[in-house]
C-alpha cells in the first residue's frame, strides 16, 4: 500500500501523545517510515464545528469514562501517562518549534513527555528550551518560534484539506485513520491491506 505514514498531531491531545509512542513501532514492523506532522488542533476544531475543548462539552458521565479510558490505553501500551494539570495546553509555541527543527522524531516525545508525563507546561520558554536540550538541539529555536507562524498555518490547512477531524491521524496513501486506537489498521494499511478496502 505504502511505505510511509504521516502522523498529524498536537501536542494538546492525550490520545496524540499514546498514539506517537507507538507509531514508530507500528510502521518498523510494516518496514515504513513515520513522518510527525503538527498542526493546531483547536484551529481545525473552530472550521470544522468542534467545541474546541471537546472534553469539557462532554456530559459529566462521558468525561469520567475518557479519564478512565486513558489510563487503561496507558496500561496497554505500557507507557507512562498523567492527565496534565494545565489542561487545556497552549500548544502553539510548542507546534512551531517542532517545525523549526524540521519535526525531528526525539523533540516530539521528549515535549509529549513534558505534556502528558512529566505534567509541565509546555507553554513555557524555559520547559521548552530544556526539551530541546535534552534531546541535543538548539534551545535558541524557543526565541525563534514565530518565524514558523505560516508554516504551522499551512500544516493546519493541509490537516483540513485531507480530512482529519480531530488528533491524531495517521494518513497511509489515500486512507486516513483518527485515534490512537486505529493503529492496528494502519499497520495493516501499510501492509497493503486497508481494513474494508476503503
Amino acid at each position: 500500500m505504502g511505505t510511509s505514514v504521516d502522523c498529524w498531531f498536537d501536542y494538546s491531545s492525550p490520545f496524540a501523545y499514546l498514539g506517537t509512542t507507538q507509531i514508530e513501532r507500528v510502521a518498523k514492523e510494516a518496514a515504513a517510515e513515520v513522518r510527525f506532522r503538527p498542526f493546531l488542533l483547536g484551529a481545525l476544531f473552530k472550521t470544522i464545528g468542534t467545541p474546541i475543548v471537546p472534553l469539557h462539552a462532554f456530559p459529566e458521565p462521558k468525561r469520567n469514562h475518557q479519564g478512565i479510558d486513558l489510563s487503561r490505553w496507558a496500561a496497554y501500551w505500557d507507557v507512562p501517562f498523567r492527565f496534565t494539570t494545565h489542561f487545556p495546553l497552549n500548544t502553539v509555541a510548542a507546534l512551531r518549534i517542532t517545525l523549526l527543527a524540521e519535526c525531528e522524531p526525539r523533540l516530539v516525545h521528549r515535549i509529549m513527555r513534558a505534556a502528558w508525563v512529566d505534567d509541565e507546561d509546555v507553554n513555557t520558554p524555559a520547559v521548552l528550551a530544556r526539551c530541546l536540550e535534552d534531546v541535543g538541539l538548539d534551545a535558541a529555536l524557543v526565541e525563534r518560534a514565530r518565524e514558523a507562524k505560516p508554516q504551522l498555518i499551512a500544516n493546519t490547512e493541509e490537516a483540513l484539506a485531507v480530512g482529519c477531524p480531530g488528533a491524531p491521524c495517521f494518513v497511509v496513501g489515500e486512507h486516513l485513520y483518527w485515534g490512537q486506537d486505529r493503529l492496528p489498521f494502519v499497520k495493516l494499511a501499510l501492509e497493503g491491506a486497508p481494513p474494508g478496502g476503503v
